[in-house]
């Protein structure tokens, strides 16, 4: 085996992986999306069949076979998990028969020894492709002893150990180990757990490691190689693998028209053309109909952000060129033809050339200034005929940017160093014009002068997306006070408006109607003024909804305020008077409209909506669509490597830390670039993406690509809110367990533990029908069951199945009502129970319900954040358990107590235990190293995943994401980087196999005896 010509075997658009060669040689289990989801498949060599063997809605991937080529094993979450976290081991017969579980402790990767007797296990596991990972997180190797049902740990280091592999001889086991640094293969005898080297990579390392049925062979991944190693001599040497051209899974230039994929628009002042972005192109069409489009970009790198001079005839844009982000200024070329829809050429020419990159173009509404955003926060303003530019203000972020009417000031938000946002005003600077008798542009601070910078806001909650009133008389913008949610802000700009009552601006208008209009009046130019004292207090909430207000736009007459929000239940348009009278709804349908704009006149709002540019009339009606066909050719190849340079850029500008963790990130990029022509799939591509991104050696490190290449849309499996037990005697599917406030559990279905269900909408359950197969696509439909009772009686059942999500949130809230009552029923009530499945408002408020439903009374409070993948919550929760008293109250014939209705948040002053595991990820770390710095308690458990970094996404060109872990969480008394420390607890207990087996919980247990010792 040195290599050669590679034959296909399969040949499908779905993404087929994973092949293992069966012990015989007549087949090969693989993994494949070709229903959606990754489900396990054998191609049948002597026929070229492929047969299909799972069916579930979760993803199943192939790991080995039985010796005797008759059944896969392959990895699932299904409804037999106890916690949750983690995949186990499962078989799926050739026969038929529903798949079963060879164990019921959790572990994946895993091998079955030739003799079928041990299991070789993986307990838990770090993503593949990160390095240098050390934490509590990592993979261990276990063994289970299946004719002893003994659980046996084979390795426990601080790094991780995976890929097991049992030699022909079921004494030797091989295994990948990153112990020496570098992912290498290792071999470890059963019998003495003595471990030896068998490869000495130092850099990248072993990947995907399988052996030959006889174990006379291990092939890997290394770098861009494939390998085998002899495993007697322990020589090792490249497999060289010649693909044929015509084995290419996709052509790498397609062509396609995008209809409702738009991202972001431009109207002209005259209402007759616009310009539109569509991944990453601009188009220009006719308005408002739509119609044939105008691609006026045509690259491989993405444009947008598109401004519109008023006479539109002029665009200005943002795009990336040479790896980062300029203006462009586009024009037509055609002598004959001022408009860009219809010109011939056009004109392309560069207004930037900042080494750290532009974004956020915004034209002047008298179109002679730009300004944009340069690099990570600097507010720069171009003067677009003479071409000077100042900087009003530098920061490390900044936010929305938006012109005064008068083109005199610009609003923007950005964050201090506590993360408040607040919403500012700077004056722009006049500029000289190369023409001594032309006036200069904009107004205020000379351009000798530092431009003042007005902060109009002021309050400690963030402030965000201000927008100008067409008259400049009246800014609004989103707050988070007085709720937790944004809501509408409006302040008049001068005192005297503010000062004006509604009778006032009443008589004004009256005066308005009766005053006798001349044809030839003209009106001053527009010139807003600002006072600024005390304009803070001027700011007046518009609304107050627990659902929040997603974006806001003025009105030109400054009256009306059109938003999203979804506080009727859906998102959808809405308009209100600023004084927060006169609310109306638009749009019906949770049509999410984003990019709202006001026409000119005021009668129209224009907004996107699931890709498409819709526009309503503001007094009322159905939305109209423009048409927006867009045609792109795809350059697959060069989108691939724009989207890897973008990848990496993103990290290169947000990573928190500025060295990179010590790695050369610039060395990275190129690196793994060579990969990039062989990822031929959507699959591969994304894995040489986060190959790159692990060498950083962090957590919160993402990549998601938008498009998929499975062909059908993923399989819903119905789940009836049973587990079902793995025994294979009897007839049918043996009930094990029946989840609450599930169908299996309503009154008129009522399946109990012990009966068995025979058939399924009249199709028999044999000992080769797989009951997946015919619960696939039945959520919300009804089915018949066959149940033989435990009696021995038979009866049919009707009920709806529900989807895997439903299913999962049972099986967790049984799991958490089981420890509610065992801590009640150990402790005599005296002990409370509370888990949070996650940092979130969800289970913030569930949290804040249960210290009243739950704790009330109680002596001491169990606190459970394992299995909690974290968000932002960490310091509600501290304030809850970290009340400061002051004094105590008491009633005629009352007791000792506080009125709670007098308090920010309800207060925990008793004791409390916190109990956290290696799946206690990110702000759930935060919230349990607080709880040991702050000394609130007992901290109970193993070491969290030390995996902490604030983060967010970047969307790139085609909607796929990248992660920006750009904020770093320290401790405050050392300073300790959170990020690669997970917070240690107080009494360390880990849950072995053997207790996961007997559904035994020693950390709970360990909870409870500290917590009533104290």
């Amino acid at each position: 085996m040195t290599g050669g010509v590679a034959q296909r075997l399969t040949v499908h658009p779905a993404y087929d992986f994973a092949p293992i060669w069966s012990p015989d040689g007549k087949k090969i289990a693989f993994t494949s999306d070709r229903h959606g989801n990754d489900d396990v498949f054998v191609l049948h060599l002597d026929t070229g069949a492929v047969q299909r063997l799972t069916y579930f809605s979760g993803r199943d991937r192939a790991y080995g076979w039985t010796s005797d080529s008759r059944a896969v094993l392959f990895e699932s979450r299904r409804e037999s998990e106890p916690y949750g976290a983690d995949f186990s081991a499962y078989v799926a017969p050739l026969e038929g028969g529903a798949p079963y579980r060879l164990h019921k402790a959790s572990g994946s990767p895993f091998a079955l020894s030739p003799d079928g007797k041990r299991l070789a296990f993986v307990r838990r596991d770090s993503a593949w492709w990160r390095k240098g990972y050390k934490g509590s997180a990592q993979g261990d190797l276990w063994l289970l002893e299946r004719d002893a049902n003994r659980y046996v740990r084979l390795t426990n280091t601080d790094t991780p150990d995976t890929f097991p592999l049992w030699g022909a001889d079921g004494r030797t086991l091989y295994f990948v180990s990153e112990r020496d640094g570098a992912a290498n293969l290792y071999a470890m005898d059963i019998a003495s757990r003595r471990v030896r080297p068998l490869t000495r990579f130092r850099d990248d390392g072993v990947r995907f490691p399988q052996i030959s049925a006889n174990g006379a062979v291990i092939t890997f991944e290394q770098g861009m190689d494939v390998y085998r190693l002899d495993t007697a001599t322990g020589a090792m040497q490249p497999i060289a693998l010649q693909v044929p051209a015509q084995d290419a899974r996709a052509a790498e230039t397609v062509r396609r028209t995008f209809s409702a994929n738009v991202d972001d628009y431009a109207i002209a002042s005259d209402g007759k053309e616009f310009v539109f972005a569509v991944r990453g192109e601009l188009f220009a069409a006719r308005f408002p109909d739509g119609g044939p489009s105008r691609n006026l970009t045509q690259t491989v790198e993405p444009e947008g952000e598109p401004q519109l001079s008023p006479d539109g005839k002029t665009l200005y844009f943002a795009a990336e060129r040479d790896g980062a982000t300029q203006i462009y200024r586009l024009t037509s070329a055609d002598s004959e033809e001022p408009r860009l829809r219809r010109a011939r050429t056009h004109k392309v020419e560069p207004l930037t050339q900042a080494a750290q990159g532009v974004s956020k173009p915004r034209l002047s509404p008298d179109g002679k200034l730009l300004a944009y955003q340069r690099g990570l926060g600097e507010l720069v303003v171009r003067h677009l005929e003479s071409g000077q530019e100042r900087t009003l203000t530098d920061s490390w972020n900044l936010g929305t940017i938006a012109w005064s009417p008068d083109s005199r000031w610009i609003a923007f938000d950005r964050y201090d160093e506590n993360y408040n946002s607040d919403v500012f005003v700077v004056h722009v600077p006049a500029f000289e014009t190369p023409k001594p008798d032309t006036e200069a542009s904009g107004a205020g601070d000379t351009a000798d002068e530092t431009p003042t910078v007005y902060n109009l806001s002021r309050h400690p909650r963030n402030d965000f997306a201000p927008s100008w009133s067409a008259d400049g008389r009246a800014l609004v913008f989103l707050s988070e006070r007085e709720t937790d949610t944004l809501n509408i802000c409006h302040v008049w700009l001068r005192r005297a408006d503010y000062e004006r009552t509604r009778a006032d601006r009443e008589d004004e208008e009256d005066d308005k109607h009766d005053a006798p209009k001349k044809a030839d009046e003209k009106k001053d130019p527009l010139r807003v003024e600002i006072d600024f004292e005390e304009i803070h207090l001027r700011v007046r909430l518009v609304t107050r909804y627990a659902a929040g207000v997603q974006e806001a736009v003025v009105a030109p007459d400054g009256e009306q305020i059109a938003f999203r929000s979804a506080y009727q239940g859906q998102a959808d348009l809405y308009v209100i008077k600023w004084d927060g009278s006169d609310e109306r709804r638009l749009t019906t349908g949770g049509l999410a409209p984003g990019n709202l704009l006001w026409s000119k006149d005021g009668k129209t709002i224009y907004f996107l909506s699931r890709g498409r540019l819709q526009r309503i009339a503001a007094a009322g009606g159905s939305p109209q669509a423009t048409r927006t066909d867009a045609e792109i050719t795809l350059h697959l190849p060069r989108e691939r490597e724009y989207l890897y340079d973008a990848a990496w850029r993103t990290l290169n500008e947000t990573f928190y830390d500025p060295n990179f963790h010590g790695v050369n990130w610039a060395a990275m990029r190129e690196k793994y670039r060579p990969y990039l022509p062989y990822a031929q799939s959507d699959r591969d591509f994304t894995a040489v993406v986060l190959m790159m991104l692990g060498e950083l050696r962090a957590s919160h490190l993402s990549f998601s690509l938008a498009r998929s290449e499975s062909t059908d849309a993923p399989s819903s499996t119905g789940m009836l809110g049973v587990v079902f037990s793995d025994s294979r005697d009897g007839d049918g599917l043996l009930i094990e367990r029946v989840l609450p406030d599930t169908p299996a559990a309503r009154r008129d279905v009522n399946l109990q533990p012990g009966e068995r269900i025979l058939a399924i909408d009249g199709k028999p359950l044999t000992r080769t029908t797989n009951p997946y197969q015919l619960l696939d696509n039945t959520v919300g439909r009804r089915i018949e069951l066959k149940v033989r009772g435990k009696d021995g009686s038979e009866r049919t059942v009707s009920l709806r199945p529900i989807s895997l999500g439903e299913f999962n949130n049972a099986v967790y809230r049984d799991w958490v009502e089981r420890n509610r009552r065992y801590v009640e029923e150990r402790t005599g009530g005296r002990v409370g129970y509370v888990h949070i499945q996650a940092m979130g408002e969800a289970s913030l408020r569930e949290f804040e319900r249960d210290l009243y439903a739950v704790a009330y009374g109680k002596d001491a409070l169990i606190i459970d954040v394992r299995f909690n993948g974290g968000g932002r919550t960490a310091d509600y929760l501290l304030t809850m358990l970290h009340p400061a008293r002051h004094a105590y109250t008491i009633g005629r014939n009352g007791q000792r107590g506080y009125p709670q209705d007098r308090l920010p948040v309800i207060g925990w002053h008793q004791p409390v235990a916190v109990l956290c595991n290696e799946r206690s990820f990110s702000n759930a770390e935060i919230f349990s190293h607080a709880i040991k710095t702050l000394k609130r308690g007992p901290l109970v458990g193993v070491p969290t995943a030390g995996g902490v970094i604030s983060t967010g996404q970047r969307r790139l060109m085609d909607g796929s994401t990248v992660s920006t872990p750009g904020r770093g969480w320290f401790t405050i008394d050392k300073g300790v980087n959170l990020e690669g420390n997970g917070a240690v607890p107080d009494h360390i207990v880990d849950i072995t196999p053997d207790d996961e087996a007997a559904a035994r919980d020693p950390q709970l247990d360990k909870a409870i005896e500290v917590i009533q010792r104290r």
